[in-house]
């Protein structure tokens, strides 16, 4: 950067309707974990969140800057979007905010709302292609590959058994994308090279294994050449691809035909993503 300074994204948790309408809550499109992940990816020096519980919503428009100050003295500039409120009651707009940061030497950039196809690019938008599964304007959209965060947790073998031995990994979305197949790519920290996959997102019908969706994830390469993975290992998904909807078998030859043919699948659009 030009003022060789730390280049940080500011954000807040929870969202500010889990206070304010607690019955309904708007559903997030990542998860903090996945946001951390993201951040990093995209270049970025820092994350800072900053919790919004009952204190922070009664901060008049007049103690944001004070606020932003007493966490980074330093702060030189600002970047929002041309709809960009803050303080109580959204009292305040972005000449507002320049306004009063000019007075502090802070300069406020406020970027126009991007388009695609003619529409804005809203977290709304990206909620409803999210959930019809269209992953690749899902990709555009975001800027980035949608990306699922968890912990390496044990699972019941079941994959090993048929043949596609997969790392089973605990993802909590708030807002789940459909249950199914996807064409994805695995991230660990351990290695800066991704490892292609197929992964299944669901509650495993052909099994009756619950109703609580599970990530399984099978890696095309062996997992043993990012070394051993503990349990409770941080691995991140990025879902490249929707392949096709979760559905029961007549029995398990019938799915793991199926997978293969996933597989087969994901192999081809992949190197196209």
């Amino acid at each position: 950067m030009e003022s060789q300074g730390c280049a940080a994204v500011l954000t807040f948790w929870p969202h500010p309707s889990k206070l304010i309408r607690p019955d309904d809550p708007t559903p997030q499109i990542l998860t903090p974990a996945a946001k951390r992940w993201t951040i990093a990816k995209i270049g970025m020096d820092l994350l800072i969140t900053l919790r919004f519980d009952q204190g922070f919503s009664k901060i008049p428009a007049e103690g944001f800057i004070p606020l932003l100050k007493s966490h980074s003295p330093t702060l030189k500039s600002l970047f929002v979007g041309e709809q960009f409120r803050f303080g109580k009651g959204r009292s305040g707009d972005v000449s507002d905010l320049q306004r009063m940061a000019a007075s502090e030497g802070i300069h406020v950039f406020s970027m126009q709302q991007c388009r695609y196809d003619g529409e804005s690019i809203s977290s709304t938008r990206i909620r409803n292609i999210l959930s019809a599964g269209r992953f690749n304007d899902l990709r555009i959209l975001l800027g980035h590959p949608y990306t699922a965060v968890g912990n390496l947790i044990h699972g019941r073998g079941i994959g090993r058994q048929l043949g596609f031995p997969t790392l089973n990994v605990d993802w909590q979305p708030e807002l789940q994308p459909p249950h199914g197949v996807y064409a994805i790519r695995l991230l660990c920290e351990r290695t800066k090279k991704p490892l292609d996959g197929v992964a299944n997102y669901g509650i495993r019908p052909t099994f009756d294994t619950g109703t609580s969706p599970v990530l399984e994830v099978f890696l095309f390469d062996d997992p043993s050449t990012i070394g051993p993975l503990p349990e409770g290992k941080e691995l991140a998904v990025e879902m490249l691809h929707f392949i096709r909807p979760e559905k029961r078998f007549e029995s398990p030859e019938a799915l793991v035909c199926q997978i293969a043919q996933d597989v087969e699948h994901a192999k081809r659009i992949i190197p196209t993503l």
